[in-house]
């Protein structure tokens, strides 16, 4: 037992680890043992998967109806809604501080591109920015920067977090070639390392919005060329790349079956997840990752509509799109459809979590 009454050490980092970003940045000048748990790479982790700390963005574009130019009649915005039931469905505006490309969130933390080697990370919670140096990785002659891809997670061995660059060449006659090279931002020691790069046995798509980061790897949902989905992986510690294969589901190799029913990736009851529907979007599957195997974990579904699958939210509800381009939540245990109020042309839905990562750099 400790100091604080009749709580027990575990019992006191339960409770702070159910707290908001706010509180414990506040809470951690009490004393010199919470100063330290806030900034402790395990703890971190802990808060992350509380439930309590998640919150939903949303990138939507719609027709603007009140433009007759077609060349402006596109609306884009990024928002976050701050109720985390998602019963006060006020949303706060991103636009104004993600003026252009961005990627993310990763456990918290928004990368915002000024080009493809140049980013800025953003800690939402906590409000702090750092300008990362631009990443000098060397090109084979001849080849140029065409696109670009990250993850970021914790290296449980040195207990620092890296921001992991893959980028796609392509050639003087704009053709991609086969070969990506690959760079390791460090935060502690705010540089990048040329890990130098990787054949691609195949000429990936990678799919943004369908990545996960659990337990020291990072995942991707990449698409060859025929269209065949795998799942790429990074090691934040051993910083070394593997292909793994999907569950047992049917590959559809073309490409308007196989983007009508997208992996996507997800971390649910804490294990990697793919939500996915067979069917043309009627039904749907959640597949699970334990022990180094997939089994299925969920079926729901059918439904007279038909829907996309969008996410994962909290435990038993999925966020889907309706045919009409509305963004609903599923509850598959009380099967009950909750419309959001969101409409657009398309949706890009992650889950934003309050994080305790701090971009911020240390004072020398």
């Amino acid at each position: 037992m400790t100091s604080y009454g009749d709580l027990s050490d575990d019992m006191m980092v339960e409770i702070l680890s159910r707290l908001p970003v706010k509180s414990l940045m506040r809470f951690r000048s009490v004393c010199k043992s919470w100063y330290d748990l806030v900034k402790d790479p395990n703890f971190i982790y802990k808060h992350l998967k509380k439930d309590d700390n998640m919150r939903l963005t949303v990138s939507c574009t719609y027709k603007n109806p009140y433009d007759t130019d077609p060349f402006n009649a596109l609306i884009s915005y990024s928002s976050v809604l701050p109720d985390k039931t998602l019963s006060d469905l006020h949303y706060q505006d991103f636009e104004p501080v993600m003026d252009g490309l961005h990627i993310g969130p990763f456990d918290g933390i928004f990368l915002l591109l000024r080009n493809d080697t140049n980013v800025i990370l953003w800690n939402v919670s906590m409000n702090e920015y750092r300008v990362v140096p631009e990443c000098t990785a060397h090109f084979p002659r001849n080849t140029m920067a065409n696109s670009s891809n990250f993850g970021l997670g914790l290296d449980p061995v040195t207990n620092d977090f890296k921001l992991v660059l893959i980028l796609t060449l392509i050639d003087e006659e704009r053709q991609e070639i086969d070969y990506s090279p690959v760079a390791v931002y460090n935060f502690t020691t705010n540089s990048w390392r040329d890990l130098g790069g990787f054949q691609k046995s195949y000429d990936y798509r990678f799919d943004s919005s369908h990545d996960a980061y659990l337990n020291g790897l990072f995942y991707w949902v990449v698409r060859r060329p025929d269209c065949y989905k795998e799942i790429l992986t990074f090691s934040m510690s051993e910083e070394v790349f593997r292909v793994i294969e999907g569950p047992n589901i049917p590959q559809f190799l073309n490409y308007y079956e196989s983007a009508m029913r997208p992996w996507m990736l997800g971390i649910y009851e804490e294990c990697l997840s793919l939500l996915y529907s067979e069917d043309i979007s009627h039904s749907f599957e959640v597949w699970m990752m334990k022990g180094g195997s997939w089994s299925k974990y969920l079926t729901f579904g059918p439904f007279v509509e038909t829907y996309r699958a969008r996410g994962f939210w909290r435990r038993g509800e999925f966020l889907l799109e309706s045919s009409d381009k509305r963004l609903v939540l599923y509850d598959s245990i009380y099967q009950e459809m909750r419309d959001l109020g969101i409409k657009g042309l398309w949706f890009s839905v992650k889950i934003l979590k309050e994080s305790l990562i701090t971009v911020r750099k240390e004072d020398a």
